[in-house]
C-alpha cells in the first residue's frame, strides 16, 4: 500500500509533482507499503500531503541512522576489548593453567601407564606489547594477526615447563570413573540461547565449563555472557562437577545436592547405605528432576571416583 495514497491516486495533485526516484518498500508505524518519492515541480511550494510524505521519510532515515550508530559503537567497543585491552600477569597465568589442565585431562584419557604426568613438555614463545602502569605492574597484550607493529616496540615472552611425575590419580578424570566430555546441554535450566553463547565462547562440554567456570576472573565474563547472577553460575558449576562423575545426569546432580552430597568431599566420606537411602528418598520426593535410579554398585563407583580425584586411599 502507498505511504500516501492521495499523492498517487488524485490526478489533480499529480500535475505539479515530480518523481524523485524509484519505488521502494518501507515500514512506517509497523505497516509495510510502497513508497514513491515525489516532490513539487520547480517553483511550486510543497503541499500538505507532500510535507507529510517528506517528514515520514526523514523520520525513518533518522531511526536508521540511530540504529547504525548504535551498532557501530558496539562493534567499536568489542574491537577495543579484543585488541586494546592489555593482559595482566594473572590473566596469562590463568590461561596457561587452563591450557595445561586441558592437556593433562586429554593425556590422562590415554589408555597407557605413561600418561599420568603433570606436564611432559610445554614451551611458549610469543611477541607482545609491553607497558608499565603507574602502580608498577607490567601489562602486555599479544600481537594479533593483521596488526601493523613496529618491531622495536615488541618484546619476547618465553615460558618453559618441565615434566613433573605423579604417583597418584588425584585431579585426573580417568575414563572409567568420569565423563568430562558430557555436553553442556545436559546442565539443568540452561536455556538454548545461553548454550549457544557458551559454544560461541569455545565451551562445549562439562569438563571445559568446569575449567573456566571455577576461576574467579572468568566468572565475571561468564556472568555477563549468560546474563545471569553469580549464584546461578555457582550452582551450574556445582552441578557440572557432580555430572563429571560417570552415570550422573542433570537430575541426579540435583538430587545429590539436595540430599547433602553436593561435592566430591561429601561423597568421598559418605556411607554407602546412607547415600543410597537418602538419594532414593529425595528422588521420590522430586520426580520432576528425572534423576536416574541409584543402586549399591553405582553408589560405590561414585564414592571411589570422588576419593580417587581427591587423592584419598580406597575406602
Amino acid at each position: 500500500m502507498p505511504i500516501n495514497p492521495i499523492l498517487l491516486g488524485d490526478a489533480t495533485r499529480l500535475d505539479p509533482l515530480t518523481r524523485l526516484g524509484s519505488d521502494s518498500i518501507i515500514t512506517v508505524g509497523g505497516v509495510r507499503g510502497v513508497f514513491t518519492p515525489v516532490g513539487a515541480a520547480d517553483g511550486q511550494p510543497l503541499g500538505t500531503d507532500e510535507r507529510k510524505n517528506l517528514q515520514a521519510v526523514i523520520d525513518e532515515l533518522r531511526k536508521e541512522v540511530g540504529r547504525l550508530q548504535g551498532a557501530n559503537l558496539q562493534l567499536g567497543n568489542d574491537l577495543s576489548a579484543l585488541r586494546d585491552r592489555p593482559s595482566a600477569p594473572d590473566d596469562f597465568a590463568n590461561a596457561v593453567q587452563q591450557s595445561l589442565d586441558e592437556l593433562q585431562q586429554r593425556m590422562a584419557s590415554m589408555r597407557n601407564s605413561m600418561s599420568n604426568f603433570a606436564v611432559r613438555e610445554f614451551k611458549l614463545e610469543a611477541s607482545v606489547f609491553v607497558q608499565v602502569t603507574p602502580l608498577g605492574t607490567i601489562e602486555y597484550r599479544f600481537v594479533q594477526p593483521g596488526d601493523s607493529s613496529n618491531p622495536a616496540a615488541l618484546s619476547k615472552l618465553s615460558l618453559d615447563l618441565v615434566p613433573v611425575p605423579k604417583n597418584n590419580l588425584a585431579g585426573v578424570w580417568t575414563p572409567n570413573f568420569f565423563q568430562p566430555e558430557l555436553g553442556l546441554a545436559a546442565l539443568p535450566e540452561l536455556k538454548p540461547d545461553q548454550l549457544k553463547r557458551l559454544e560461541g565462547a569455545g565451551l562445549f562440554s562439562i569438563g571445559e565449563f568446569l575449567q573456566v567456570g571455577t576461576r574467579a576472573r572468568a566468572q565475571a565474563f561468564l556472568e555477563a555472557l549468560l546474563e545471569t547472577e553469580r549464584r546461578q553460575l555457582a550452582l551450574w558449576a556445582q552441578q557440572a562437577s557432580l555430572m563429571a562423575l560417570r552415570g550422573v545426569n542433570g537430575g541426579a546432580a540435583m538430587v545429590l545436592i539436595e540430599a547433602g552430597f553436593g561435592s566430591f568431599d561429601l561423597l568421598a566420606d559418605a556411607d554407602l547405605a546412607a547415600l543410597v537411602k537418602t538419594y532414593a528418598a529425595v528422588r521420590k520426593k522430586n520426580p520432576q528432576f528425572n534423576a536416574i535410579d541409584l543402586d549399591d554398585a553405582l553408589a560405590q563407583q561414585w564414592v571411589r571416583a570422588a576419593r580417587q580425584y581427591l587423592g584419598m586411599a580406597e575406602a
